[in-house]
């Protein structure tokens, strides 16, 4: 019984093996390797076709022959000088897409380019790159220096001290190309190697194009669905706690931007192993400026939303209205959207407060969702506004025991 266990075990591994093997291979291409015993037959297929050309009667027409034996020599070089030129033309577009992906990079980690979030980018882009670097050293692979037979003085001198020379001179000239041919068959392996990775890393760019377009189209849809309430309070002792952080932050939000305060509870929740992060998505420029940035008549103003999330649950959502040329040559903070990061001060102007309800149609039960909200202006140096934020903070801010 223990063998038969052993025998159906063996032989599932093995099927699973079988199954995933052809799934790794479109992700990510590999050569299997081969045995001692395919080794072995490779050996012995070279010295088995070297004595069968070595035993050839060319006697019935040495002509014919030698012309055949040119005829197959020129079209292994024409295959080996194909894959020669192939390699050739993928390093220079390697080369090429670096400068590009750099760029990219850049423009994915400021957030100027790209709606999804940050780490799905990076991942993606990242996955990219692997492909790329993968195509660049198998085309190396390719072009990497090898042994060549080709036909030399030697054998000329060998083939005019026989009887009929263009015998032997065919029969050399099969010998050299028959030697030839593993290496030009590893060459074309390279080449193909290099061709696929190539062509996963075109379809992982296309893939991160689409996943952004998507992602601004769907974002809409995200943020409702990220800033609806999750929470109904069930007890006196989770509606009392809920009242206690309500009220906890509505006092520090009168006197502190938002997403500073989101920040600390972030890191006092998890204890110091996440803080907040921001997800900002494209900029879009509104019909109007808000009167409280007293915009002059040349100026244009932007609008952008930044969801703030805590280990990867959303605590909030941030709508600003800025104007961009203010902005420029402000000093600017890490890990901070632009309008954020630019060096400030801030005026808390107004606070809302959404629970508990007032309303006696309104179940207090129920988390809405937007808890809090502040409204914010940024001002420069010289006091002139510059962003205005309206931070409207949701349950997730809340902590229910």
């Amino acid at each position: 019984m223990k063998a038969a266990i052993t025998v159906w075990a063996t032989g599932a591994r093995r099927r699973l093996a079988t199954w995933l093997s052809p799934m790794g291979q479109i992700f990510w291409p590999w050569l299997e390797k081969l045995t001692p015993e395919q080794k072995k037959a490779l050996s012995d297929s070279l010295t088995q076709d070297e004595a069968r050309i070595n035993a050839l009667d060319f006697s019935k027409d040495g002509s014919a022959a030698l012309e055949e034996a040119r005829r197959l020599a020129d079209s292994e070089a024409e295959r080996r000088r194909g894959t020669d030129q192939k390699a050739a033309t993928y390093l220079p577009l390697v080369a090429a897409l670096i400068p590009l992906v750099l760029t990219l990079v850049s423009a994915l980690w400021e957030k100027k380019a790209g709606s999804a979030p940050i780490w799905l980018n990076m991942l993606l882009l990242g996955l990219a790159v692997v492909y790329i670097a993968s195509a660049g050293h198998w085309a190396f692979q390719e072009l990497r220096v090898g042994i060549s037979h080709e036909p030399g003085l030697a054998d000329f001198e060998k083939a005019w001290r026989a009887p009929h020379p263009s015998q032997v001179l065919a029969r050399h000239l099969l010998l050299h190309t028959r030697r030839n041919r593993e290496g030009i068959n590893w060459k074309v392996t390279c080449i193909k190697m290099a061709h696929e990775y190539l062509l996963r890393a075109f379809l992982t760019f296309s893939v991160l194009l689409l996943v952004n377009i998507g992602w601004y189209l769907a974002e809409p849809l995200i943020q409702k669905w990220m800033s609806a309430p999750g929470v109904i309070l069930t007890t006196p002792r989770q509606a009392i706690a809920a009242v206690a952080d309500v009220d906890n932050l509505a006092t520090r939000l009168r006197t502190t931007e938002a997403w500073t305060v989101l920040d600390n509870d972030c890191r006092q929740r998890t204890a110091g192993r996440a803080s907040l992060t921001f997800a900002p998505g494209v900029v879009t420029t509104p019909a109007k400026i808000p009167l409280i940035l007293r915009p002059a008549k040349s100026e244009s103003g932007a609008a952008q939303n930044i969801r703030l999330d805590c280990a990867g649950k959303a605590v909030g959502l941030v709508r600003t209205w800025f104007i961009p040329t203010r902005l420029a040559g402000l000093k600017r903070s890490p890990g901070l959207p632009d309008q954020l990061a630019v060096s400030a001060t801030n005026t808390v102007v107004a606070i809302t407060r959404n629970w508990p309800p007032i309303g006696i149609n309104d179940d207090p039960a129920k988390l809405p969702a937007t808890m809090l909200q502040q409204a914010d202006v940024r001002r420069d140096g010289s006091g002139r506004p510059i962003v205005l934020a309206i931070t409207a903070v949701g349950p997730g801010a809340v902590t229910i025991p």
